[in-house]
């Protein structure tokens, strides 16, 4: 899953009001508003308090992932602006995310933020581009190869259909370009492709889980080495970032 340009276990809800200020701001909405639990019942907000609640939140967020990402405060300029996503449009989708797929650990979240951040170079790809014209099926806010996205495709029902209207096998082995890109045009909307990579997380990094929760730069590097890349020094900026901004030492 290279660069474009070239390409937590489940915490009570609790608990969350003992982490950082950060966290616990990052968190809120994804408990309360997305996970509908009904732990610590006593702290939860009110019917008439949820939208204000919520939208305080959302801003939370954004505001952590334009420290992660800081250029994506803007699309201004962007080569792309049909794939161009601020902070504050990125947030709720990222949120979404990381509740479907149970990505609560800190260390976690700043792994999938940092690498979603770096492989779209601040929110302003969705597909890979370079070299011109880019490599067919390649994209997704993780950057996903195309072999992945058909994964990720077949990972979900609601594709079901439209998926086996392009191809029924289960490998991209001898698709033609067309059909790579039709497979990853599935994926490439808000609500699956800001899913991408917390997906790709569970699905194909699961053995290695622990290691990334324990925090550290060891969990992380483990983590690119799945992804299929390295730490390198630009990488790690986005990973420092994103730890600053969650909040962790």
């Amino acid at each position: 899953m290279p660069h474009i340009l070239g390409r937590w276990p489940a915490l009570p809800f609790c608990i969350v009001f003992f982490e950082p200020k950060r966290l616990i701001m990052f968190f809120t909405l994804l408990y309360i508003f997305l996970l509908g639990t009904t732990a610590c019942a006593s702290v939860l907000p009110t019917a008439s308090s949820q939208n204000v609640f919520s939208r305080a939140a959302g801003d939370s967020a954004a505001a952590m992932l334009l420290q992660i990402a800081p250029t994506s405060g803007s699309c201004a300029g962007s080569p792309f602006p049909q794939e161009c996503a601020t902070n504050v449009q990125a947030a709720p989708y990222l949120i979404t995310a990381m509740s479907k797929y149970g990505i609560t650990s800190p260390p976690e979240i700043a792994a999938v933020l940092s690498l979603i951040a770096y492989e779209t170079g601040d929110f302003k790809y969705n597909i890979n581009h370079y070299p011109a014209p880019g490599r067919p099926g390649q994209g997704t806010r993780d950057m996903q190869m195309a072999n992945y996205n058909l994964l990720y495709a077949q990972s979900i029902p609601a594709l079901s259909s439209q998926l086996s209207a392009i191809t029924t096998s289960s490998s991209t082995n001898g698709l033609s370009d067309d059909q790579l890109n039709d497979v990853r045009a599935l994926v490439l909307t808000d609500e699956y492709s800001w899913a991408s990579a917390a997906w790709f997380l569970t699905a194909q990094c699961a053995n290695i889980r622990t290691s990334i929760q324990a925090g550290g730069q060891a969990g992380y590097t483990a983590y690119l080495s799945c992804v299929g890349t390295s730490a390198t020094s630009d990488r790690l900026s986005y990973w420092n970032r994103a730890n600053t901004a969650l909040g962790i030492s």
